[in-house]
C-alpha cells in the first residue's frame, strides 16, 4: 500500500533542499573507496528512466529522522519504504514542473540556484575536510610545534578578593591567627564567583597569571599567603597552594584541535584568496574589524578594565564567531600571532520534522 500523500508545497521545497544538503552517510548502496567516496551506487528504482540510488534514499531517511545519522538502511524496513516513496514524489513532481515550465519562473529559478549555490560550497568544505584530517598533515604540524606545546610552570592559587586595603589587612590578621582560609573566602570575599570554592582560581600558566600576582607569588613557597596585592580598585589575598611543571600534549589528545586549526586554516586562505580576486559589492559594508597588531583605544567615557587574575575564554572575538579551539595558532613553520575567528560554513536548511504516514 502506498504511504499517503501528506507533504505540503512548503514541506515539498524544504525537503527537497535537505535532500541536496545531505551529502554524506553511509550504510546500503555504498563501496567506500578511498575518501569515503560511492563507486557504483545501487539503484533503488527508476522514474521515466532516470534513477533513484539507495545512497540517496538512506540521506533522505536521515534528512527526515527516520534513520540516524550512521545507521546502516535496511531494504526491508519501513524508513527505506517511505523516504523511497517520497524520493519518487519528489521526481515526479519535479519532472511536472519542468514540463510546465515552472523552472523558468524568477522565484524558482532563484531558489534552484541558491540550493545549487549550497550543494556546490558544501563540496568545497568536504574537500577542506579531507585535507584537514589528513594524517601526514596532522602529523607535521604536531612536529613543527611540539617543541612549543604547553611548555611552562603551572600554579595553583586561592584568593580573597577585598574593597578596602583595610578589609584586607583585618581578614589577614584573621588568617594569622589560625582561621582557614577557604572558610574567610566564602565569607568575605567579593569575588563571588570563586568564593563557594574558597577562593579556588585552580591552575593556569604562570605567564597567564596578572602580572602583580605573578610577580608577588614568583618566589613564594608553597602554602605562602602573599599580599595583600591591588589590582585596580580591588584588593587581594592569595594563597599558593602548588606548583608543577606542564608537559606537551600527546597528539591523539591535539588532535581535534589540530584539524580545527587546518580547517580554519584552509577556509580562511581560500575565502581571502577568493574575495581579493572578485568583485563584491554590498548594500552595507561591515563594520571594520582592527588589525590583531593594531592598538585599540577605548572611548574616553569607557570604563577602564580591571586586570583579569587569569585570562577569560575567547575573550574579543566578534559576537556570532568563535575562534578556533587550539591553545595557540600554529601554521607551517610553527606558532604565529593572535588566532582571527574561523568564517563560518554556509548554514545548512534544517530538515522538516518527520511525520508519521499512515497506510
Amino acid at each position: 500500500m502506498a504511504p499517503k500523500k501528506f507533504l505540503s508545497a512548503a514541506g515539498l521545497i524544504g525537503l527537497g533542499l535537505a535532500i541536496g544538503l545531505t551529502l554524506t552517510g553511509c550504510g546500503l548502496g555504498r563501496d567506500e573507496q578511498g575518501g569515503g567516496s560511492v563507486r557504483d551506487p545501487v539503484v533503488a528504482a527508476t522514474v521515466n528512466g532516470r534513477p533513484i540510488y539507495i545512497e540517496d534514499v538512506r540521506s533522505h531517511a536521515v534528512a527526515r529522522g527516520l534513520l540516524q545519522e550512521g545507521e546502516d538502511l535496511d531494504a526491508n524496513s519501513d524508513a527505506f519504504y517511505f523516504a523511497l516513496e517520497e524520493l519518487i514524489q519528489f521526481r515526479l513532481f519535479s519532472m511536472e514542473a519542468e514540463a510546465r515550465g515552472l523552472d523558468r519562473e524568477p522565484d524558482v529559478r532563484r531558489q534552484l540556484e541558491n540550493a545549487q549555490e549550497r550543494v556546490l560550497a558544501a563540496a568545497i568544505y568536504e574537500e577542506i575536510d579531507q585535507k584537514a584530517t589528513d594524517p601526514d598533515a596532522i602529523r607535521r604540524l604536531y612536529d613543527e610545534n611540539a617543541s612549543r606545546l604547553g611548555q611552562g610552570t603551572e600554579i595553583h592559587l586561592r584568593h580573597i578578593q577585598f574593597n578596602t586595603r583595610e578589609a584586607a589587612d583585618a581578614a589577614k590578621r584573621r588568617l594569622d591567627g589560625g582561621e582557614r582560609f577557604e572558610a574567610l573566602a566564602f565569607e568575605l570575599s567579593t569575588e563571588r564567583d570563586t568564593a563557594p570554592d574558597g577562593g579556588d582560581l585552580g591552575w593556569s600558566l604562570m605567564t597567564d597569571v596578572a602580572p602583580s600576582i605573578r610577580a608577588a607569588v614568583q618566589d613564594a613557597n608553597n602554602g605562602a599567603l602573599v599580599g595583600p596585592i591591588q589590582i585596580d580598585n580591588t584588593w587581594h589575598l592569595v594563597r599558593v597552594e602548588d606548583r608543577r611543571e606542564r608537559g606537551v600534549p600527546s597528539l591523539e589528545t591535539l588532535r581535534p584541535r589540530i584539524v580545527d586549526w587546518l580547517r580554519f586554516q584552509e577556509i580562511t586562505q581560500l575565502q581571502e584568496r577568493l574575495e581579493r580576486d572578485a568583485r563584491i559589492e554590498r548594500l552595507r559594508e561591515p563594520p571594520a574589524v582592527a588589525d590583531n597588531n593594531e592598538e585599540v583605544t577605548a572611548p574616553s567615557d569607557a570604563e577602564e578594565e580591571p586586570e583579569p587574575l587569569r585570562p577569560a575564554p575567547d575573550a574579543g572575538a566578534p559576537a556570532g564567531q568563535t575562534p578556533p579551539p587550539f591553545p595557540f595558532p600554529m601554521g607551517p613553520g610553527g606558532v604565529t600571532g593572535a588566532a582571527a575567528p574561523a568564517p563560518a560554513a554556509p548554514a545548512q536548511q534544517a530538515p522538516a520534522p518527520a511525520e508519521q504516514p499512515t497506510q
